[in-house]
Protein backbone atom coordinates (compact mmCIF):
# COMPACT_ATOMS: atom_id res chain seq x y z
CA UNK A 1 0.00 0.00 0.00
CA UNK A 2 2.90 2.25 -1.01
CA UNK A 3 1.42 2.87 -4.08
CA UNK A 4 1.91 7.25 -5.15
CA UNK A 5 -2.18 8.09 -4.16
CA UNK A 6 -3.44 4.99 -2.67
CA UNK A 7 -4.76 4.35 0.22
CA UNK A 8 -7.50 2.26 1.96
CA UNK A 9 -10.33 4.37 0.86
CA UNK A 10 -9.51 5.27 -3.04
CA UNK A 11 -11.93 2.50 -4.08
CA UNK A 12 -14.72 4.62 -2.42
CA UNK A 13 -13.53 8.06 -4.78
CA UNK A 14 -15.44 5.88 -7.65
CA UNK A 15 -18.70 6.99 -5.47
CA UNK A 16 -18.27 10.60 -5.71
CA UNK A 17 -19.62 13.15 -8.20
CA UNK A 18 -16.71 15.12 -8.40
CA UNK A 19 -15.54 13.67 -11.59
CA UNK A 20 -18.24 11.48 -12.40
CA UNK A 21 -20.59 13.53 -15.59
CA UNK A 22 -24.37 12.55 -15.82
CA UNK A 23 -25.80 12.68 -19.46
CA UNK A 24 -29.15 12.92 -20.00
CA UNK A 25 -30.30 13.38 -23.64
CA UNK A 26 -33.67 15.14 -24.60
CA UNK A 27 -34.86 15.08 -28.64
CA UNK A 28 -35.71 18.74 -29.60
CA UNK A 29 -39.07 18.93 -31.09
CA UNK A 30 -39.60 21.18 -34.14
CA UNK A 31 -40.69 24.86 -32.95
CA UNK A 32 -39.13 23.87 -29.30
CA UNK A 33 -42.22 22.93 -28.06
CA UNK A 34 -40.78 20.92 -25.26
CA UNK A 35 -38.61 23.40 -24.00
CA UNK A 36 -40.76 24.44 -21.12
CA UNK A 37 -40.43 20.76 -20.18
CA UNK A 38 -36.59 20.86 -20.19
CA UNK A 39 -36.42 23.97 -17.81
CA UNK A 40 -38.51 22.22 -15.58
CA UNK A 41 -36.16 19.30 -15.32
CA UNK A 42 -33.23 21.50 -15.43
CA UNK A 43 -34.78 23.11 -12.13
CA UNK A 44 -35.98 19.81 -10.42
CA UNK A 45 -32.31 18.59 -10.62
CA UNK A 46 -30.55 21.52 -9.54
CA UNK A 47 -32.98 21.48 -6.49
CA UNK A 48 -32.19 17.92 -5.87
CA UNK A 49 -28.54 18.94 -5.65
CA UNK A 50 -27.30 18.25 -9.32
CA UNK A 51 -26.04 21.49 -10.67
CA UNK A 52 -26.75 21.16 -14.71
CA UNK A 53 -25.47 22.74 -17.72
CA UNK A 54 -27.48 22.46 -20.66
CA UNK A 55 -25.99 21.53 -24.17
CA UNK A 56 -28.67 23.14 -27.06
CA UNK A 57 -27.83 21.46 -29.86
CA UNK A 58 -30.45 23.75 -31.49
CA UNK A 59 -27.91 26.70 -31.57
CA UNK A 60 -24.51 27.69 -33.13
CA UNK A 61 -21.61 28.91 -31.40
CA UNK A 62 -20.93 32.85 -32.85
CA UNK A 63 -18.35 35.13 -32.03
CA UNK A 64 -21.11 37.08 -29.55
CA UNK A 65 -22.06 33.49 -28.26
CA UNK A 66 -19.25 31.26 -27.83
CA UNK A 67 -20.46 27.50 -26.64
CA UNK A 68 -19.02 23.76 -27.07
CA UNK A 69 -16.65 24.24 -30.24
CA UNK A 70 -14.57 27.29 -28.14
CA UNK A 71 -13.96 24.93 -25.13
CA UNK A 72 -13.08 21.77 -27.91
CA UNK A 73 -10.75 24.14 -29.21
CA UNK A 74 -9.73 26.20 -25.79
CA UNK A 75 -10.31 29.59 -27.04
CA UNK A 76 -12.90 29.86 -24.65
CA UNK A 77 -11.27 30.90 -21.04
CA UNK A 78 -13.57 32.24 -18.00
CA UNK A 79 -12.48 32.04 -14.66
CA UNK A 80 -13.93 29.16 -13.07
CA UNK A 81 -16.80 30.19 -10.73
CA UNK A 82 -16.26 30.20 -6.85
CA UNK A 83 -19.67 29.03 -6.54
CA UNK A 84 -22.07 26.28 -8.65
CA UNK A 85 -25.33 27.79 -9.91
CA UNK A 86 -28.24 27.30 -8.27
CA UNK A 87 -31.37 25.98 -8.71
CA UNK A 88 -32.82 29.46 -9.69
CA UNK A 89 -29.02 29.92 -12.87
CA UNK A 90 -29.17 27.67 -15.25
CA UNK A 91 -25.75 27.41 -17.50
CA UNK A 92 -26.79 27.20 -21.05
CA UNK A 93 -24.14 26.53 -23.74
CA UNK A 94 -25.34 26.93 -27.93
CA UNK A 95 -23.34 23.85 -29.12
CA UNK A 96 -24.61 22.30 -32.50
CA UNK A 97 -21.15 22.94 -34.18
CA UNK A 98 -19.26 21.25 -31.13
CA UNK A 99 -21.53 18.35 -31.50
CA UNK A 100 -20.98 18.23 -35.02
CA UNK A 101 -17.16 18.12 -34.61
CA UNK A 102 -17.55 15.31 -31.73
CA UNK A 103 -19.81 13.14 -33.83
CA UNK A 104 -17.25 13.33 -36.42
CA UNK A 105 -14.34 11.98 -34.12
CA UNK A 106 -14.13 8.56 -35.13
CA UNK A 107 -12.05 7.43 -32.35
CA UNK A 108 -15.58 5.81 -30.97
CA UNK A 109 -18.68 7.73 -29.70
CA UNK A 110 -18.02 6.67 -25.82
CA UNK A 111 -14.68 8.01 -26.07
CA UNK A 112 -16.09 10.84 -28.31
CA UNK A 113 -18.29 12.26 -26.09
CA UNK A 114 -15.67 11.71 -22.63
CA UNK A 115 -14.63 15.23 -24.09
CA UNK A 116 -17.18 16.43 -22.33
CA UNK A 117 -16.35 15.21 -19.06
CA UNK A 118 -13.00 17.77 -18.70
CA UNK A 119 -14.58 20.69 -19.53
CA UNK A 120 -17.61 20.25 -17.57
CA UNK A 121 -16.90 18.91 -14.28
CA UNK A 122 -17.68 21.35 -12.44
CA UNK A 123 -21.04 20.24 -13.04
CA UNK A 124 -22.99 16.81 -12.43
CA UNK A 125 -25.37 16.73 -15.48
CA UNK A 126 -25.17 17.81 -18.76
CA UNK A 127 -28.50 18.02 -20.30
CA UNK A 128 -27.56 17.20 -24.27
CA UNK A 129 -30.89 18.85 -26.01
CA UNK A 130 -30.37 18.30 -29.92
CA UNK A 131 -32.88 17.47 -32.96
CA UNK A 132 -32.90 13.30 -33.22
CA UNK A 133 -30.76 13.55 -36.27
CA UNK A 134 -28.20 15.04 -33.92
CA UNK A 135 -28.94 12.67 -31.64
CA UNK A 136 -29.23 9.32 -33.66
CA UNK A 137 -25.74 10.20 -35.83
CA UNK A 138 -22.34 8.56 -34.38
CA UNK A 139 -22.45 11.15 -31.31
CA UNK A 140 -24.53 8.48 -29.57
CA UNK A 141 -22.66 4.88 -30.63
CA UNK A 142 -22.01 2.55 -27.89
CA UNK A 143 -23.59 5.20 -25.31
CA UNK A 144 -25.99 3.68 -23.05
CA UNK A 145 -27.97 6.26 -22.43
CA UNK A 146 -31.81 6.24 -22.91
CA UNK A 147 -32.90 9.85 -24.56
CA UNK A 148 -35.65 11.51 -23.68
CA UNK A 149 -38.71 11.86 -26.88
CA UNK A 150 -41.75 14.02 -25.28
CA UNK A 151 -44.91 13.42 -27.25
CA UNK A 152 -46.55 15.85 -28.41
CA UNK A 153 -50.56 16.99 -28.60
CA UNK A 154 -51.67 17.07 -31.93
CA UNK A 155 -52.82 14.50 -34.75
CA UNK A 156 -49.32 13.46 -35.93
CA UNK A 157 -47.78 12.73 -32.42
CA UNK A 158 -47.61 9.16 -32.51
CA UNK A 159 -46.11 8.88 -36.42
CA UNK A 160 -43.84 11.68 -35.38
CA UNK A 161 -42.34 10.07 -32.27
CA UNK A 162 -42.03 6.26 -34.08
CA UNK A 163 -40.37 7.77 -36.61
CA UNK A 164 -37.68 9.46 -34.19
CA UNK A 165 -37.47 6.16 -32.17
CA UNK A 166 -37.34 4.62 -35.29
CA UNK A 167 -34.01 6.89 -36.82
CA UNK A 168 -32.80 6.21 -32.87
CA UNK A 169 -32.82 2.23 -33.11
CA UNK A 170 -31.72 2.02 -36.48
CA UNK A 171 -28.33 4.03 -36.46
CA UNK A 172 -27.62 4.06 -32.57
CA UNK A 173 -29.26 0.74 -31.24
CA UNK A 174 -30.36 2.50 -28.45
CA UNK A 175 -34.22 3.08 -26.92
CA UNK A 176 -35.67 6.31 -25.56
CA UNK A 177 -37.78 7.55 -22.99
CA UNK A 178 -41.22 8.77 -24.19
CA UNK A 179 -43.00 11.23 -21.92
CA UNK A 180 -46.80 12.49 -22.50
CA UNK A 181 -47.78 15.81 -20.91
CA UNK A 182 -51.19 16.36 -20.18
CA UNK A 183 -53.16 19.25 -18.65
CA UNK A 184 -56.38 17.98 -17.91
CA UNK A 185 -58.49 14.57 -17.13
CA UNK A 186 -60.13 14.32 -20.82
CA UNK A 187 -56.59 14.68 -22.14
CA UNK A 188 -55.41 12.03 -19.57
CA UNK A 189 -57.36 9.00 -21.87
CA UNK A 190 -56.49 10.39 -25.43
CA UNK A 191 -52.70 10.27 -23.87
CA UNK A 192 -52.45 6.94 -22.65
CA UNK A 193 -53.95 5.48 -26.28
CA UNK A 194 -51.27 7.32 -27.90
CA UNK A 195 -48.80 5.39 -26.02
CA UNK A 196 -50.35 2.26 -26.20
CA UNK A 197 -50.41 2.33 -29.86
CA UNK A 198 -46.87 4.04 -29.85
CA UNK A 199 -45.27 1.00 -27.71
CA UNK A 200 -47.33 -1.73 -29.84
CA UNK A 201 -45.88 0.07 -33.17
CA UNK A 202 -42.67 0.13 -31.83
CA UNK A 203 -42.63 -3.65 -30.62
CA UNK A 204 -43.99 -5.27 -33.77
CA UNK A 205 -41.70 -2.81 -36.42
CA UNK A 206 -38.62 -2.52 -33.63
CA UNK A 207 -38.70 -5.64 -31.79
CA UNK A 208 -38.35 -3.29 -28.64
CA UNK A 209 -40.39 -0.79 -26.36
CA UNK A 210 -39.54 1.90 -25.03
CA UNK A 211 -40.21 3.46 -21.31
CA UNK A 212 -43.28 5.81 -21.66
CA UNK A 213 -44.50 7.86 -18.97
CA UNK A 214 -48.05 9.92 -18.29
CA UNK A 215 -46.87 13.19 -16.66
CA UNK A 216 -49.71 15.58 -14.71
CA UNK A 217 -48.85 19.06 -16.23
CA UNK A 218 -50.32 20.61 -12.49
CA UNK A 219 -48.40 18.48 -10.65
CA UNK A 220 -44.83 19.09 -9.98
CA UNK A 221 -44.42 15.94 -8.19
CA UNK A 222 -44.71 13.97 -11.97
CA UNK A 223 -42.24 16.69 -13.11
CA UNK A 224 -39.89 15.56 -10.23
CA UNK A 225 -40.31 11.43 -11.37
CA UNK A 226 -39.14 12.38 -14.76
CA UNK A 227 -36.31 13.93 -13.51
CA UNK A 228 -35.37 11.36 -11.46
CA UNK A 229 -35.94 8.74 -14.02
CA UNK A 230 -33.53 10.35 -15.90
CA UNK A 231 -31.30 10.39 -13.68
CA UNK A 232 -31.20 6.85 -12.96
CA UNK A 233 -30.91 6.20 -16.40
CA UNK A 234 -28.31 8.89 -17.86
CA UNK A 235 -24.87 7.36 -18.83
CA UNK A 236 -22.07 8.40 -16.35
CA UNK A 237 -19.17 9.84 -18.32
CA UNK A 238 -15.74 9.57 -16.38
CA UNK A 239 -12.31 9.23 -17.41
CA UNK A 240 -10.93 5.38 -17.58
CA UNK A 241 -8.30 4.34 -14.77
CA UNK A 242 -7.85 4.32 -11.38
CA UNK A 243 -6.39 7.70 -11.04
CA UNK A 244 -9.76 9.08 -12.81
CA UNK A 245 -11.77 7.70 -9.36
CA UNK A 246 -9.76 10.61 -7.10
CA UNK A 247 -11.60 13.74 -6.41
CA UNK A 248 -11.08 17.22 -8.16
CA UNK A 249 -9.40 19.92 -6.57
CA UNK A 250 -9.67 23.80 -7.37
CA UNK A 251 -5.73 23.42 -8.06
CA UNK A 252 -5.78 21.45 -10.87
CA UNK A 253 -3.23 22.55 -13.79
CA UNK A 254 -6.50 22.79 -15.80
CA UNK A 255 -9.29 24.67 -14.52
CA UNK A 256 -12.83 23.93 -15.69
CA UNK A 257 -13.91 26.75 -18.28
CA UNK A 258 -17.41 28.27 -16.72
CA UNK A 259 -20.41 27.37 -19.41
CA UNK A 260 -22.29 30.59 -19.34
CA UNK A 261 -25.89 31.62 -20.62
CA UNK A 262 -26.82 32.79 -24.55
Amino acid sequence: MLEFGLHQGTSLYGRTPQDGLRLIPVAGSPGGTGLQVLWDICTHLQALGYPTVVLDGSECETAEAPGLLELLDDTLWIDPPTQLPGADSLAVLPAARGLAELASRRAGASQALLALQPLLRRYAVVLLYAPMAVLASPLMEGSSASPLVLLEDDSKAVINSYQQLKMLSLHTGLMGTVARLVHSSEERGVAKQQLRVLCDCAAKHLGRVPRTLLLDAHRPADLQRLALQLLENAETLCSSGLFAALPSTHTAQRATPLATSH
